[in-house]
């Protein structure tokens, strides 16, 4: 579908964003410079790494499915939890991540429950950390843009994501993610509008939908438990490892609380402006996989040179979010459970494990990205085992004041995460969706768990 001029306009694209990679490689030396940029990054490159992180292939093109899927009810339940959710992360409980943590979030989990606790939420979060439903939207990309079978277009997104984060580190990701958000924002701010007046506005939604009410059903399109399905799984940003690492290498804890609100405006608006598309989808390719027909209807709606842009904007955006969460990926094995587990392992050791680990997950995603149609059935799948172990755990390290204990955190992750491993492999046939059980028992494990045994502190003021 795309012309000589797009596929100069594309390539142009990926030669400039090695460039960038390449040049903010010079400044890795340390785990520090390469995970946290010495814990330097500017308000303005937070704020452009976050938004293109959280709106990567998956979070563009996977709402767009859900949205087309689920209607406008998953606006309200998705969108209104999760950015209600970031306003108390970005004023308080972020800014204490760039105060308290040395690097990561397993730092925390160690100084409240343990080296164990530490360690088991460092597998599970790596778990998380494989948001390979970025490459499964770039393959339909491919599919539409140039009816590339998905291992072509997959295995050279992939390609590029281990070399930017295995060369650059945060900053040339952090760079490299401002880029990807500026080709976003104009693609979207271009296209939509011309998109919604081909399409025929509102009328013809509510036409294409007569034989769906519950689509347009604000409050009646999901079931109960599949709208606090998710609800929990906006709150896993309470223990998302990309977000934190952000307020870590921000320069300030206020630059980082800055970004957070800044980013809370823009994810509004992509929201509404995402949920609209999932509503053309279902009137222009009503027969077509969501993420494709999404790809199919802007193609074919935009001119030479802006189809070319969007393309960009798409591959690149999952691009930006895939790369950020291998880097947290292989930081997580090298530093949090290989540097747990093995007495004061080099600086050098640590950077050149976290380099191979980037290359591993990058062989893993592309398999097992090609497993899936939709973007984001994986994305909720890896989000729903963080989401029921995890965020009891994390978020209480955070800001809860009461006793904490290596039982209740090991308890309430491995309860809850547990559990709902166990409903995928013997699904429940009563709930629509087991998350919303599996989170109540972490969170009555985590209080139960609490009151046995000593916490961390005093444990180890008895053992000197």
């Amino acid at each position: 579908m795309l012309t000589l001029v797009d596929n100069i306009i594309v390539v142009t694209a990926v030669i400039g964003i090695l460039f960038v990679a390449a040049y903010f490689s010079k400044t890795v030396q340390d785990m520090e410079s390469y995970f946290v940029c010495n814990k330097s990054l500017p308000w303005s490159l937070t704020v452009g790494t976050l938004v293109s992180t959280w709106y990567g292939g998956v979070g563009t093109l996977g709402s767009v499915e859900w949205f087309a899927i689920y209607g406008l009810s998953m606006f309200l339940m998705w969108c209104f939890t999760a950015h209600a959710a970031r306003i108390p992360l970005a004023l308080w409980i972020g800014p204490k991540m760039q105060i308290r943590t040395d690097m990561t979030v397993p730092d925390v989990l160690k100084r409240s429950y343990g080296k164990s606790v530490a360690i088991i939420g460092a597998v599970l979060m790596l778990i998380y950390t494989c948001q390979f439903g970025n490459v499964t939207s770039s393959g339909f990309v491919g599919k539409v843009a140039w009816d590339a079978p998905f291992l072509v277009t997959g295995g050279i997104v992939m390609i590029l994501v281990v070399l930017i984060a295995v060369a650059a580190g945060l900053m040339g990701v952090a760079v490299t993610d401002m880029i990807m958000f500026f080709f976003l924002g104009v693609a979207v701010a271009i296209t939509v509008p011309i998109q919604w007046g081909a399409m025929g506005g509102w009328d013809a939604v509510t036409a294409a939908m007569a034989d769906k009410p519950g689509i347009l059903d604000p409050v009646g399109g999901l079931t109960v438990t599949k709208a606090l399905f998710f609800m929990i799984i906006a709150l896993t940003v309470y223990a998302d490892p990309a977000f934190y690492q952000r307020f870590s290498a921000s320069d300030s804890p206020k630059a980082g609380r800055r970004a957070m609100l800044t980013c809370l405006l823009i994810w509004v608006v992509m929201d509404a402006v995402l949920c609209a598309t999932g509503m053309m989808v279902n009137v222009v390719h009503p027969e077509m996989d969501p993420g494709q027909g999404y790809v199919a209807l802007v193609l074919e709606t935009l001119p030479v040179g802006l189809r070319a842009l969007f393309v960009v904007a798409l591959i690149g955006s999952a691009i930006s979010a895939l790369d950020s969460y291998l880097l947290c990926g292989g930081t997580l094995f090298a530093y949090d459970i290989y540097g747990k587990l093995r007495k004061n392992p080099s600086q050098k050791e640590l950077l050149l494990l976290t380099r191979a680990s980037i290359v591993v997950l990058g062989i893993i995603g592309l398999v097992v990205a090609s497993k899936f149609t939709v973007a984001m059935d994986l994305f909720g799948y890896v989000s729903a085992i963080w989401a029921a172990g995890g965020v009891i755990p994390v978020a209480g390290a955070l800001i809860y004041k009461g006793q904490k204990t290596p039982v209740g955190g090991l308890l309430s992750m491995l309860g809850g995460s547990l559990a709902y491993i166990y409903t995928l492999i013997w699904p429940l046939t009563f709930v629509d969706d087991p998350l919303p059980l599996c989170f109540l028992v972490s969170l009555i494990l985590y209080i139960v768990g609490n009151r046995i045994g000593k916490p961390v502190e005093t444990a180890e003021i008895q053992a000197a």
